[in-house]
């Protein structure tokens, strides 16, 4: 098929005036023309045949016609950017026997940024349109996050979000219809998009005066919601997840997370993972949740149950850390490596009964345990004095398979 040249062109907005030069004349001089119905009206007065299709076994199944057999040139009709969340990666994929050259246009975040006089090179972007991102997460650390939205419906929900993880200060900068004649600019607080009536054809800007300047934040223990829960205390919490070695897209569980302290930090450091809080004690859960929304880790999940059943139903983890195991850490151990025989797992444990227990199943799997035992003093004020207060010594095993 390399005799055949096939095209993947952005179209911007999918207006005329919106093609790029190179575009244009593609589609001009092209002999087959794809793309959904709305895409393909930017291809008027082109001689080309005209097909509405954008699914690559629809495109291929015309390709392959018999009166299509003649062509040589075709084009594909994209939405925005072909480089930004765009179905060019998915159609670059199923044409690989095929000569195919990607053609840029403009992207709806570089038009919009246009719009509201924003520099695109500092704005963050995600997709929310048929995707689930943590949007949360994001517009927590930078000054600007772009969203493409799935509709109206899609801004209220995001709106809403925001509201309930307590940015009161950060605008919604929304667009409607970026590029056409009926283009609509607003400028709204998230309680406002939430009431506010809009079409299909969304993106918005959320402008955060505020976001978190520390990154790789550590929670002071004084600042979690406790109650009378255990909780892994910020010394441990940070080592553990520092030995974790997590990555920007990991699948984290914490398994017995009691107030969900490492789970939450967990999930604050590394917004672009998915993070499992397991525990099955009701006033825990409770505690969870109140935690999870005062620290905006919207990237966690509460799994309620008891480990090793509730790890069943779970998307397969990359790694895990146990808090505490309830008396099943073998068979907690056993699952984690059955749906993955590479999850890394990092242990907290202070009885000796426990730490034999973790050393035997590792020796039983062939792996090499790393062991670091944690003594914390903190200070205390006694008068006019301050004094080292020692707290119980701390375990931490590392297993990598």
């Amino acid at each position: 098929m390399q005799d055949k040249k096939l095209y993947l062109i952005g179209i911007g907005a999918g207006t005329r005036e919106g093609l790029t030069v190179k575009a244009k004349t593609l589609i001009e001089t092209c002999d087959l023309v794809f793309g959904a119905d709305r895409m393909l009206k930017v291809s008027d007065g082109s001689s080309a045949k005209r097909i509405a299709a954008y699914q690559p076994d629809e495109i291929r199944a015309h390709l392959n016609k018999t009166e299509n057999q003649g062509w040589r040139c075709a084009c594909v009709l994209l939405s925005g950017d072909v480089g930004f969340y765009s179905g060019a990666k998915k159609l670059l994929e199923a044409f690989s026997d095929y000569a195919v050259a990607l053609v840029p246009g403009v992207s709806s975040m570089s038009a919009f940024c246009a719009e509201i006089g924003v520099s695109w090179d500092a704005v963050s972007a995600v997709s929310l349109h048929g995707r689930q991102e943590n949007v949360i997460g994001t517009a927590d650390r930078e000054r600007y996050t772009f969203c493409l939205l799935g509709g109206g419906q899609g801004l209220r929900e995001l709106a809403g979000k925001l509201q309930y993880y307590g940015f009161d200060n950060v605008i919604l900068h929304i667009g409607e219809n970026v590029g056409y004649p009926d283009q609509r600019i607003c400028r709204m607080t998230p309680q406002e998009a939430q009431e506010a009536d809009f079409g299909s054809l969304l993106v918005a800007v959320i402008e955060n005066p505020s976001p978190r300047e520390c990154l790789f934040p550590e929670i002071d223990d004084s600042e979690w919601i406790r109650g009378d829960v255990p909780m892994t205390k910020s010394e441990v919490r940070s080592l553990a997840i520092q030995k974790l070695g997590l990555g920007r897209q990991s699948v984290l569980y914490d398994i017995g997370a009691g107030t969900g302290s490492v789970g939450i930090q967990a999930a604050v450091c590394y917004p672009g993972s998915s993070v499992y809080a397991i525990e099955y004690q009701e006033k825990a859960v409770d505690l969870i949740k109140q935690n999870q929304r005062k620290f905006r880790a919207d990237n966690l999940q509460i799994a309620f149950g008891k480990a090793p059943d509730a790890l069943g139903p779970l998307p397969v983890a990359t790694h895990a850390f146990i808090g505490g195991s309830a008396g099943a850490m073998r068979e907690i151990l056993s699952l984690l490596w059955e749906k993955n025989p590479r999850t890394v797992i990092v242990i907290s444990l202070i009885t000796l009964e426990t730490f034999s227990e973790v050393m035997q199943t590792a020796k039983e799997y062939g792996i090499e345990p790393q062991v670091v035992q944690i003594s914390v003093a903190k200070a205390k004020k006694t008068g006019a004095y301050h004094l080292m207060t020692g707290q119980n010594p701390v375990t931490l095993v590392k297993l990598v398979p």
